[in-house]
């Protein structure tokens, strides 16, 4: 049996803390490469490649100068649903948390410009956020939106939920969604801000959400763990 699917079959006995509960979702932590080396008296090499083949499955996760850990249950989400990541995660009984990293007004790209069909003067925000599933850095994204639709939202609680302020304090409903869903790598910056390695696989998920009237309301460009989540599309 190839020693990754040795390492595989022995994970709930390998995490140092356990087997999880249902009040502790944090996913146990594997032992140190040296010490699988160890118990399974084979190479480092050997090791990590099975390491990195169970990374690839989505099986566990590596955290930069902390370790290997075990992969809680992922994100389940429909892409054509337009989607509220806290009430999302709420219903499958995770907890959601969001960084604002940076606001700023800017300038974007063409792509961007002929999303929206506006002039190419006119001004941007820019959001740069971190979202987190149980405390795990699980995606990076950048928000774009036209400023002169929205003046002052660079003073709104940018950690909470934007869907919630358009609708609250701008009168603006989402009423659907467009999601472009590409495999790729992270990267740098982004992989620097999930404590990973420029080059990990991700999800990078471009979703661009309307209103009733067909307007773009917001252009989002999303990176994913691949592990922290699972796609369900159901048909009418």
């Amino acid at each position: 049996m190839p020693l990754y699917q040795t390492i595989k079959d022995a994970l709930p006995e390998l995490t140092l803390s356990g087997e999880m509960t249902d009040s502790d979702k944090t996913p146990g932590k594997l032992p140190s490469e040296r010490q699988l080396q160890q118990q399974f008296n084979s190479t480092r090499v050997t090791v990590r490649e099975a390491l990195m083949r169970l990374e690839a499955e989505g099986v566990i996760y590596r955290q930069n100068r902390i370790g290997w850990f075990l992969c809680p249950k992922r994100l389940l989400w429909d892409p054509i649903q337009k989607v509220n990541f806290y009430q999302l995660a709420k219903n499958q009984g995770l907890k959601a948390r969001t960084d604002l990293l940076t606001c700023k007004q800017t300038r974007v790209s063409d792509e961007i410009f002929q999303a929206f069909a506006l002039d190419k003067q006119s001004d941007f925000y820019e959001l740069y956020r971190i979202r987190y599933l149980d405390d795990r850095p699980v995606m990076v994204e950048e928000i774009y939106c036209p400023a002169q639709q929205f003046p002052g939202l660079a003073e709104k609680a940018l950690d909470s939920s934007i869907t919630t302020i358009f609708q609250d304090d701008y009168q603006v409903k989402i009423s659907h969604e467009q999601s472009d869903i590409i495999v790729t790598a992270l990267p740098d910056d982004k992989a620097e801000q999930l404590n990973l390695n420029g080059g990990a696989a991700c999800l990078k998920i471009i979703r661009k959400r309307f209103n009733a009237q067909q307007e773009l309301v917001d252009y989002n460009i999303e990176y994913w763990l691949h592990s922290a989540i699972e796609m369900r599309v159901q048909s009418n």
